[in-house]
């Protein structure tokens, strides 16, 4: 039995099935990411100053995915129309460069920005004599003199913002002098980390950071908090061994060899670099890691879910959204096949149709990343 009103409108409503349908779906999916707007947008305004890590997001990476979506929206509509035109060819040609504008933001998301945050850290030392090793070894001295207190002070007034200008970091947590050194943090990437051997020899081992694709198996991994072990996150540490951990500080920051390190703004500071040295390691080339060792440190955190609300609530928002993207993928890779050019070529209006639906799910795509980018990148 077919079914009616497949191709044809209503009389009711005025709309075919498969478009009350799409509506339907579509106003569900609103009332979804309303709710999760709502949250974030509360849990915004009710936090302390200070407190939330919006300016740690590269806007210009938000704004350049945000270009893609729009430009895949003028694709998706030209592909409709060359159906309407029955032209097959320039149908699968807009298609198709629909499709390469989704896989660039997925891969902008999922293969840059997301494996950045996730190895990221903060290194946070048990002492200041610990830190002051450290640091001179960042800085590449002897020890931690006046050179490097002047670089590093430097760095941190304009992490920390000391003259006033952002109100979101609360005034003692400005001063060079309110903070003690142990708990000035090292920014930068885990690179990779040392256990020992049955022998007492150390090994070395290498986190790798192609396209992302190990950042899910040690993001969680490299929590690390010697003050408070009731929270279980050292637990990690004494089953893998580990006795070290090898970091590349974050690029730009801690080079005290350019002017460039004076003029770091607060959000590229924080900001990781996902470039790739000669030797394999995250991080400029110029740039040489620092061993630190784990009973030196007393808290290692990321910018991951567990470590701040912000980030619980990116990951959320933008991993559900870049659930959809990847739906609307699978959809339209699926109009491309042989099996579509058939029902094409039996039925051009009902298959017209299903594109147009396509269409209007991945112009609601787009239009929830539009939302996306301000409130998490701008607010």
């Amino acid at each position: 039995m077919e079914i009616p009103y497949n191709s044809k409108n209503r009389p009711d409503t005025g709309l075919y099935n498969g478009k009350v349908g799409i509506w339907l779906f579509l106003a569900s999916e609103v009332m979804l990411f309303g709710g999760l707007f709502s949250a974030y947008l509360l849990l915004r305004v009710g936090a302390e100053d200070g407190n939330w890590s919006m300016g740690l997001m590269n806007k210009w990476v938000g704004a350049f995915n945000t270009l893609i979506l729009i430009a895949s929206s003028a694709t998706v509509v030209l592909a409709w129309v060359s159906l309407k035109l029955k032209d097959w060819q320039g149908f699968r040609k807009w298609k198709i460069a629909t499709i390469i504008f989704a896989f660039m933001f997925l891969i902008v998301k999922w293969g840059y920005e997301w494996p950045a945050k996730f190895t990221h850290y903060d290194v946070t030392f048990i002492s200041d004599t610990a830190a002051e090793k450290v640091f001179a070894n960042v800085f590449e001295k002897d020890s931690y003199d006046d050179d490097c207190k002047k670089s590093h002070r430097k760095i941190w007034n304009e992490r920390y913002d000391a003259d006033g200008n952002n109100e979101r970091i609360p005034d003692e947590k400005k001063p060079w002098t309110n903070v003690d050194l142990k708990d000035k943090p090292l920014d930068g990437h885990i690179v990779g980390y040392y256990t020992k051997t049955e022998d007492g020899n150390r090994k070395h081992h290498k986190v790798g950071s192609a396209f992302g694709a190990s950042f899910w198996s040690h993001a969680l991994a490299w929590r690390y908090d010697a003050r408070n072990s009731n929270l279980g996150i050292t637990d990690t540490f004494i089953e893998k061994g580990i006795i070290a951990v090898e970091v590349a500080p974050a690029h730009g920051v801690w080079d005290a060899h350019t002017e460039k390190t004076a003029s770091v703004g607060t959000r590229r500071y924080a900001e990781a670099d996902s470039s790739t040295a000669n030797d394999g390691h995250s991080g400029h080339a110029h740039h040489k890691t620092v061993t630190i060792e784990t009973s030196q440190i007393s808290r290692l955190s990321s910018y991951e879910p567990a470590h701040s609300t912000f980030f619980a609530v990116y990951y959320t928002l933008t991993g559900l959204h870049a659930l959809h993207v990847f739906g609307g993928i699978l959809i339209m890779l699926y109009h491309l096949l042989p099996i579509s050019r058939r029902v094409y070529e039996a039925d051009p209006e009902r298959f017209t149709n299903r594109i147009e639906i396509t269409g209007l799910f991945w112009h609601f795509v787009d239009l929830v990343w539009i939302f996306l980018f301000p409130i998490l990148y701008l607010l």
